[in-house]
């Protein structure tokens, strides 16, 4: 495709805005989980150490994190045995280094 019919596909055909960026969407999201979640409900979430899950546990906390509630995110890791050698383990890590206090099983 040449660029000028990119632009036409993605602005024209498909409505697209241009205004895309990872912290408008990051804020998006924050914003999502809030208003769904409310200021009285716990969350549990699961994690089983992908890419996926991690992400998802890591904005929650971000989104809900107000003060020190802290207790309104629960994880529970769960090794469900299929992803890379070592790869669940160095998500675990990771997300403890954000401050997550993830409980095995």
């Amino acid at each position: 495709m040449k660029p000028h019919m990119t632009y036409y596909f993605r602005f024209d055909i498909c409505g697209l805005q241009g205004g895309f960026t990872l912290e408008k969407h990051e804020q998006q999201c924050n914003d999502n989980i809030r208003r769904t979640v409310g200021r009285d409900k716990i969350v549990l979430i699961l994690v089983n150490g992908g890419v996926d899950s991690a992400v998802c546990d890591a904005l929650f906390y971000k989104a809900l994190l107000q003060s020190d509630d802290s207790l309104r995110v629960h994880d529970i890791r769960i090794d469900n045995g299929f992803l890379r050698k070592d790869e669940s383990e160095q998500v675990v890590t990771s997300l403890q280094q954000l401050g997550l206090n993830l409980r095995g099983c």
